[in-house]
Order: structure tokens, then sequence, then C-alpha cells
């Protein structure tokens, strides 16, 4: 019997990884028929269409992960997006290129995000100094 969960979970894992191959060359393919207005909209988010690609080469890049990081801190996300747009905007951007996304993912899954997350995510210093904040704290 102990095989059926693995059997399960290993069905769920290949799942998830096919729906992130799809969401991510679906966004490929969107930005691709945009044409300029994708350049432009592209630009607005900090990344050249190069970045975008090579973000998107990489699984769990569809994947939002930065919204589950800031809430570990105690940090509403949607209260740090309309405050701190800009901030926001590039934390979403290093998130994207970062080449810790699978072991982020799983960290934030597991609950050991917040014990370890200084040891492999470059927006630590900033989810550090979010965490300080009193003005994006999650109510309770």
């Amino acid at each position: 019997m102990s095989g059926i969960p693995q059997a399960h979970e290993l069905w769920r894992s290949a799942v998830l990884h096919y729906k992130d191959w799809r969401q991510r060359r679906a966004a490929v393919l969107e930005i691709s028929q945009l044409g300029n207005d994708g350049e432009r909209m592209l630009a607005e988010c900090g990344l050249t269409r190069s970045d975008f690609r090579q973000a998107m080469r990489a699984a769990f890049a569809s994947k939002i992960l930065l919204p589950e990081a800031v809430k570990s801190k105690g940090v509403d996300a949607e209260i740090f997006e309309n405050r701190y747009p800009v901030w926001n905007r590039d934390m979403r951007r290093t998130c994207m290129m970062c080449s810790a996304r699978r072991l982020c993912s799983d960290r934030l899954s597991s609950g050991e995000f917040e014990a370890s997350y200084r040891d492999f995510c470059p927006n630590a210093g900033s989810l550090d100094a979010l965490a300080e904040r009193r003005d994006c704290r999650l109510a309770g």
C-alpha cells in the first residue's frame, strides 16, 4: 500500500509540471503575438524579450512565488502591491529571473521557506526590509 501515495504524488507532480509548461508556452506565444505592444509590456516590467524567454525556460516560471514569500514574512501581498508598485515590480522581476525558483516553490510548499530563504533568495534583503514595515502587515 505504501506505493500508492508515492504513485499519486508522482502523478500529481507530473500534472503540475505539464500545466506549468502549458502556461509558460501560452505566455511566450501571447507576448510574441503582441509584437511591439508585447515589447512595451515587457519593458514596463523591466524585462527584455530575451529576459522573458530565458525566464520562461525554467519550471515554475509561471507560478507566482513572490506573494507566498511575502506572506511568509507576515506581509499582505495585495497591500504591498498596491502601496509599492515599483518595489513589487522589481522584486517580481528578480523572482522571475531567479535560478532557485524550484527550490523556492518546494520550500514554500513545505513551510520551510521562512527558515531558509536567506540561503538562496536574491530578494532576501527586500523581504527582510518589507517585514519591518508596519503599513503592509497581514491582519490578525
